[in-house]
């Protein structure tokens, strides 16, 4: 397969990337950068797996128009994540998922392309606080939308926007596509700008007692190496087009609990400072993926034990090798 990853220098875009190049598959990548300087890990796929990179503003007709049309897969994960950057950057946010998915959409028009989109659990966020009942939660959940006035939600309005328009134009023009909506995707190289490399690092600094903001609140994390390898036999998959939750569902667990395996990794004891969540956080997360096991047979195998100590590991070195004052500036 040629397969195209867009945001392919990103936390699940590079792994995907390793995951693909090591089956057999042409990869190329394209990404605009904008964290910063490509790491060791890009670099590596480029030089030793054979994938291609491509420098491209993906919100520009004219970098959009460089790309081949003769992919069979192109896999859409281009976006602004990072719960920071919801509230900073909200505008660009959405400017960069829906304009990128619209320009895609309609370069790709007249080929024969599969079109994966990456969406989130976000875009169900509201409905989940009103109505807590609906969990495990599964693909035909009403999608809400809670507060548009809080910045937060500009990461899910936008991949609600994206859903729909995926949806309208696969009607109008008959592209074959799937939406995968991710579920708390973590481990090694996920940025600095999630919960557990936030706690990670915190723990590295000695933080005593150790903050934590809505310990009750539950997510269900799944380990990237599952999140990758579910992708990838989807999109490879005679599966219908619709959307599919990709995520572990086996292992729902407080903040608290992340916080305290961190922690004592650290030899930090057990006195947490605990405070009130953000406004418009999601009090529960737990995907239902039946329909992804229906469709490829798909069961998580690492735990989240296990996952943790290797993305702990992986943090604690980097961490140590790191220029912190670009995390302080958002670089990182």
């Amino acid at each position: 397969m040629k397969i195209l990853i867009t945001g392919g220098t990103g936390f699940i875009g590079a792994h995907l990337a390793q995951h693909a190049a090591s089956e057999g598959h042409v990869v190329h990548i394209c990404d605009n950068n904008a964290r910063g300087k490509q790491d060791r890990f890009v670099d590596d796929l480029i030089e030793n797996s054979g994938v291609e990179f491509l420098q491209l503003d993906l919100t520009q007709k004219e970098d959009i128009q460089q790309l081949e049309t003769d992919y069979d897969i192109v896999f859409h994960l281009a976006a602004i994540n990072g719960t920071e950057n919801f509230y900073k950057i909200p505008y660009t946010v959405m400017d960069v998922a829906i304009t990128s998915t619209m320009l895609l959409l309609e370069h790709f028009r007249d080929s024969e392309v599969k079109f994966v989109f990456s969406s989130s659990s976000e875009v169900y966020a509201g409905t989940i606080n009103r109505d807590p009942t609906q969990i495990p939660t599964s693909e035909n959940v009403a999608c809400t939308i809670e507060d548009v006035v809080n910045p937060r939600f500009s990461y899910g309005g936008s991949k609600l926007a994206c859903e729909i328009l995926i949806n309208s134009f696969a009607e109008q023009y008959g592209i074959d596509y799937q939406i995968i909506r991710y579920h708390n995707i973590y481990g090694p190289r996920m940025g600095t700008k999630h919960v557990m490399p936030q706690f990670i690092r915190r723990a590295m600094e000695g933080e005593i007692p150790f903050k934590i903001y809505g310990a009750d609140q539950t997510r269900a994390f799944c380990y990237i190496d599952d999140a990758t390898r579910a992708t990838l036999s989807l999109a490879m998959s005679d599966a219908s087009a619709g959307v599919y939750h990709i995520g572990n569902s086996e292992e729902e667990v407080e903040i608290l609990e992340v916080a305290k395996i961190i922690t004592e990794w650290y030899d930090l004891g057990d006195k947490f400072d605990i405070e009130n969540a953000p406004a418009g956080s999601v009090q529960r997360r737990c995907p239902d993926t039946k329909k992804l096991e229906d469709a490829i047979a798909f069961q998580p195998t690492i735990t989240l034990k296990e996952g943790l100590n290797i993305t702990i590991s992986w943090y604690n070195e980097w961490y140590r090798t790191v220029d912190l004052t670009k995390i302080a500036e958002g670089l990182l």
